[in-house]
């Protein structure tokens, strides 16, 4: 596949929006610390960061509602709303205190941007992750000042895998849908991108619920997102 990203839009490239987790940052080893917190706080089996990883991607109350159903042996439907909703507090918790610790950027993100940035292509986040945690995480490594839009899972009614927050970033960052690519490492990622009319590229170290992001088919797979800037 091609891996320039000019080659898959009929018009210059002028926008690009990128997930967070597991594209621009690994951030699963405090994402695990906090879900251990909130799982020993209620006195339940800690669930560890190699099952965290294979759980991120969908929210911040999905990744509570698979570490209670792992925890507590049940399906998802047999949760409890009220226990779910105090318990993803808990979460927040713990995760405002561990949000960074353990975190890493990964290797070629840092160089990418300043890249996309030098040729004046503007730059969002659009993650499933909840909006209070962008900025502290963007800011602890230096990337706050690429992206001029940052959207989370809580941003609008909807979420990836839908399309309105990729329509509603590239709306903010006043570029057409087809001048954009949004640059992801889910499955998630690939369907909010069909589904808003735009070409995606995919990292293929990020996590995708543990599967290989090749099988989602998205128009590009890369190993670094330097490659994306041949």
């Amino acid at each position: 596949m091609a891996k320039k990203l000019s080659a898959l839009l009929d018009q210059p490239l002028q926008g690009l929006l990128f997930d967070l987790d597991g594209t621009l940052v690994d951030s699963v080893p405090d994402l695990a610390v906090a879900v251990d917190a909130m799982l020993a706080a209620a006195n339940l089996p800690l669930a560890g960061e190699s099952r965290v990883r294979t759980w991120v991607g969908n929210g911040a109350k999905v990744l509570v509602q698979k570490a209670l159903a792992f925890a507590q042996n049940c399906e998802l439907a047999e949760l409890d709303d009220a226990e779910l909703a105090q318990q993803q507090q808990q979460f927040f918790k713990y995760y405002r205190q561990s949000s960074g610790q353990h975190s890493a950027l990964y290797a070629g993100v840092m160089p990418a941007l300043q890249h996309w940035h030098s040729q004046g292509i503007a730059m969002a986040v659009v993650t499933n992750k909840p909006a209070e945690f962008i900025p502290h995480i963007l800011k602890q490594f230096a990337l706050e000042d690429f992206f001029t839009v940052c959207l989370g899972g809580d941003s609008l009614p909807q979420r990836k895998p839908q399309p309105a927050p990729l329509i509603q970033a590239c709306a903010a960052l006043a570029v057409p849908l087809d001048r954009c690519v949004m640059i992801g490492d889910s499955q998630i990622d690939v369907a909010a991108a069909r589904a808003a009319g735009m070409p995606v590229a995919c990292v293929n170290y990020g996590y995708n619920q543990g599967q290989p992001i090749s099988a989602a088919n998205p128009d590009v797979v890369v190993g670094s997102l330097l490659e994306l800037c041949a």
